[in-house]
Formats: C-alpha cells, sequence, structure tokens
C-alpha cells in the first residue's frame, strides 16, 4: 500500500493504492455510512464485496450518462434523510466517472457537505476525474452544466477492478491518459515513449506497470491544477479535446464513450492548429498514426457519420459552459505541443477542421 496526500483549498484528502479488497474491511468500521453502487459494478462484486456489507446500507442504482441528473440525485437524498446520522454521515462510492459525479454532488450539497469515500473502478477515473475535485450533472442536453468542487476525503484505488471492465470502457481510460501523457512538459520529444506507455497498457496484465502510468497521469493532472483548483486559469488547458469530445458524446447518443470522444477531440484541435501553421506537421502525423487512430481501431466502437452531424456538433459545441463570445471556444497546440486557450475559433474554422477531422477517420 501506498499513498498519496493531496493539498486543496477545500479540504486536503489522501489517494490510497492497494493491491487487494482487504480495505473493504476497513470500510465497514465506518461509524454512519451508506454505500452507492452502479448495478453493473454491484453484479460483478457482490460477493467478494457487497455481501459484506448491511443490505440496508446498500444504494443500488443503474448508472447512465441519461441518469446523471437532478433526478437520480434526489432519489439518493431521499434515502439519505431517513438516516439518523446528519453532518457525520459517511457515503461511500463505487464506480467509474457517472458515479463520482453524482456522488460527489450529493456529498457536497446534503446538509453542506458531509464525508465521501470513493473507490474508482475504471481506468479513467483511476487516472484521471478521481482527483480532479469536480461533480457535474447535466440539465437536458446540457452536458456537465451542474456541479460543485468537493474532493473525497479518501480515494481508494485497486487495479483488480480493471480485469472485469469492458474493452471499450478500458479503451476510454487510455483516451484520457493519452491526453494527459500529450500535456506532459516536452511531450513533444518524447512521443515514441508516449507510444511506447500506452502499448503496454493496452497489451500488459502487469499491475504494477498499469498502476505506474495510472500515477504518472495523476502527477500530471495535479501539475495543471496546482494554484489554480477552480478552473480560472492554466486548468483550463485540461479541456483539450474536450470541447468537440462533449459535442460528439451528445450526438452520438453516448454510444462513444468519454475518453475516446476526446481523442477525436484532440485531432479536431490539432487539425485546427495545423492550419493556424501553429503545429508541425510531422508531430500531427505521429500523434494521429501512432497513439490516437490505433487506439480508437483496437477499441472497436463504431463511428457512425450520423455522429458527425455538422449542425448537431455546432449546436452542441455552442453549450459549452466555458464560451464567453459569439466565438468558439478551443484549447489548441502552439509552439508543437504547448497549449494555449483561444476564445476566438470561427465558424468556418469549426466546418474546415470537421471536414480534416471525417478524412482522417475516414468517415
Amino acid at each position: 500500500m501506498s499513498v498519496m496526500n493531496i493539498k486543496s483549498k477545500i479540504r486536503n484528502f489522501k489517494v490510497i493504492f492497494v493491491n487487494n479488497f482487504d480495505f473493504v474491511e476497513e470500510l465497514l468500521k465506518t461509524p454512519y455510512y451508506d454505500v452507492v453502487v452502479g448495478s453493473n459494478v454491484y453484479s460483478l462484486y457482490k460477493k467478494a464485496i457487497f455481501s459484506k456489507f448491511p443490505k440496508e446500507r446498500l444504494i443500488i442504482l443503474k448508472l447512465e450518462e441519461e441518469k446523471k441528473t437532478l433526478e437520480t440525485v434526489i432519489k439518493i437524498y431521499k434515502k439519505l434523510l431517513k438516516r439518523s446520522a446528519k453532518k457525520n454521515l459517511t457515503l461511500i462510492s463505487f464506480g467509474g466517472g457517472l458515479n463520482q459525479d453524482v456522488t460527489g454532488f450529493v456529498a457536497s450539497t446534503l446538509y453542506r457537505g458531509i464525508n465521501w469515500i470513493f473507490v474508482p473502478t475504471t481506468l479513467l477515473a483511476m487516472s484521471d476525474s478521481s482527483i480532479g475535485l469536480k461533480t457535474s450533472l447535466n440539465l437536458k442536453s446540457y452536458k456537465n452544466i451542474l456541479g460543485t468542487f468537493f474532493p473525497p476525503n479518501e480515494i481508494f484505488i485497486n487495479v483488480d477492478f480493471l480485469k472485469t471492465l469492458p474493452k471499450k470502457d478500458y479503451y476510454s481510460g487510455i483516451g484520457e491518459v493519452i491526453k494527459l501523457l500529450l500535456m506532459e512538459d516536452d511531450s513533444s520529444n518524447e512521443l515514441s515513449e508516449i507510444r511506447d506507455k500506452i502499448n503496454k497498457l493496452k497489451l500488459s496484465k502487469d499491475s504494477k506497470i498499469i498502476l505506474d502510468i495510472i500515477k504518472e497521469s495523476i502527477k500530471i493532472k495535479l501539475s495543471y491544477m496546482e494554484g489554480d483548483e477552480f478552473d480560472k486559469g492554466r486548468r483550463n488547458l485540461l479541456n483539450y479535446g474536450h470541447e468537440l469530445g462533449h459535442a460528439l458524446e451528445s450526438a452520438s447518443g453516448f454510444n462513444i464513450p468519454h475518453g475516446l470522444a476526446v481523442l477525436i477531440g484532440i485531432v479536431f484541435a490539432n487539425y485546427v492548429s495545423l492550419k493556424r501553421k501553429w503545429l508541425e506537421r510531422s508531430i500531427f502525423d505521429y500523434i494521429n498514426n501512432k497513439l490516437i487512430l490505433p487506439t480508437i481501431m483496437d477499441s472497436r466502437v463504431g463511428l457512425s457519420k450520423e455522429y458527425f452531424n455538422k449542425n448537431l456538433l455546432l449546436e452542441n459545441i455552442k453549450k459549452d459552459k466555458k464560451r464567453i463570445s459569439e466565438k468558439l471556444v478551443l484549447v489548441l497546440p502552439k509552439n508543437n505541443l504547448k497549449l494555449c486557450k483561444i476564445q476566438d475559433l470561427e465558424f468556418w474554422e469549426f466546418e474546415e477542421g470537421l471536414k480534416g477531422l471525417k478524412n482522417i477517420l475516414k468517415i
């Protein structure tokens, strides 16, 4: 077991790396708690984990993107309000980013904040979202438009959960890892090393290799959050690939998982930079041909022509909550892979970028 202590202006918290499920015995000692788990994770680990918890303490939900809403939050509120414990209640959640968003929102708002322990069960949550402080809910067609900043008290990471993760969800996590590795300082000179790490992540069953890459990803993300927890400046750059990525997720009916949508968003952003002469062609081609396109192909996630409808994507991208003018927002690589945020993406650039993206993806 190893521990990473993370400082936050909201409250300091711990990421605890464990190599088995014995940590559940410690969770059982929590004085007042309820457990929220998605039905898929519950069915996979009913015997190994959830049979240990009293049934009356389990809240089992069917979690999917369409249910990342206030309605789901209210269902959890109603169950927790029946408990005698109030401010001293601890919410324990097992799952991926959806579970994290919903339960984190509940924990941050019920009684103006209760204790919260998060156990991520997906690669994306382990390597990226679990330490991000953010909770997010969707409202109608607006993705992640509601939310709070609220870290868990503790995060327990055990890569054994990844053994039962569906392939497309594992590759979704790989997508976010690729993004983070590209955001590391001097990454344009380390592209072959990044390729090697990603290939290991795809092929390796060695828990240590996977865990080392997860820890590296966490450290890169923290370097962008340092001094900007609340997303006012440098942390905005973590949205690299997310503007079109979020639009594409919605347009696909969430058939394209988040991390793979982000990879497609990176191709789009890089293409805009290429056309602005901000990105070298050799770097653009290497990222596409050695990192992104093989990952999308290996994931076996279908890219239907209907997902790339220009008007629908444009309508979705206009809803970006960080937009401050009539033009579009985009994080772009400049000076090779040094990122910057622009507020002046023209609609003709969007159309040209989408056309180039579709050619690259052979849509």
